[in-house]
Parts: C-alpha cells; structure tokens; sequence
C-alpha cells in the first residue's frame, strides 16, 4: 500500500489575464480546484463556439430559404416545378414548394432566436466561471518578495 504524502504547498505558475504568468502556492485540493476551473473555462467556451457555428448554419438556411422564397415568388403558381431528391428531379407543386420554404424559413428563425437565448445564458455562466478563476488565481498568488524569501530560507 502506497503512503500519501502529507499535503503541502507547491509552487505553480498560471496565466493571469492582465499581470501575464503569476506564480501560485498550491496544495493538492487546490491543484484540483484549479484544474477543475480550467476544465470549466474550456468546456465553456467550447460550448459558446458550438452555438456560435449553429446560429451561423442555421441563420443561412434561413436566409437561403427567404432568398428562393423571393424568387419564387414572382412566377406564376401553374408553373410546373421540380424537386431535387438524391440525383433525381421530383415534380412538385409550386404552392407545396414556397409553403415548404416558408416553413424553413420561420423555423431557421425561430431556432436563431432560441440559440442566441441559450448563447447569452452560456456567456454569463462563461463570466462567473472567469470571474472566479480570476479570484482563485489572486487568493493563491505568490509575491515576488514571498518566492525570494522561501528560496533564501531553503
């Protein structure tokens, strides 16, 4: 059976928004707790890119559908009119088509609106996760003056 160690303070360097690398006195639960916000930060701001891409996709398919929709809208509903299906062209009713499109449209926007609510919900939770790092980083920061006097003592 392994023995543990009894905790100490290790020294770590971390990066710091304005003051560039700090150093950090660390015992092995904070070790974790920093990890763990690290892991938090990352996962967040994946998760704001991850919506970001989809608002994107989304808010094209919306734009292209209203685009074709435009254009359509200008020939005649007796105009014969074809599908695209795999490498094949279905004859499908104009009517069918724009009520299709329509659809698209209005659920590309309303999907745009409920991601850029869920983005917004993700930033500031994004925020607090930073806010608290940055407090984690200033309760564990070292002083140049406090590195040189443990060096000298050692």
């Amino acid at each position: 059976m392994r023995r543990r160690r009894p905790s100490r303070k290790l020294p770590v360097l971390a990066a710091a928004s304005m003051a560039g690398l700090v150093q950090l006195e660390l015992d092995d639960k904070d070790k974790d707790n920093f990890k763990e916000l690290q892991d938090s930060i990352t996962e967040a701001q994946r998760e704001i890119a991850g919506i970001t891409q989809k608002m994107r996709t989304r808010n094209a398919e919306a734009k292209h559908a209203e685009l074709t929709l435009e254009e359509l809208s200008t020939i005649d509903d007796s105009t014969r009119t074809y599908e695209q299906v795999g490498k094949m062209f279905l004859m499908k009713p104009l009517t069918d088509l724009k009520a299709q499109l329509n659809e698209t449209k209005e659920s590309g926007q309303k999907e745009v609106a409920s991601l850029t609510d869920q983005k917004k919900h993700r930033e500031e939770a994004f925020t607090k996760l930073n806010d608290d790092f940055q407090e984690f980083v200033k309760a564990h920061m070292v002083t140049a003056e406090e590195t040189a006097e443990k060096s000298s003592k050692d």
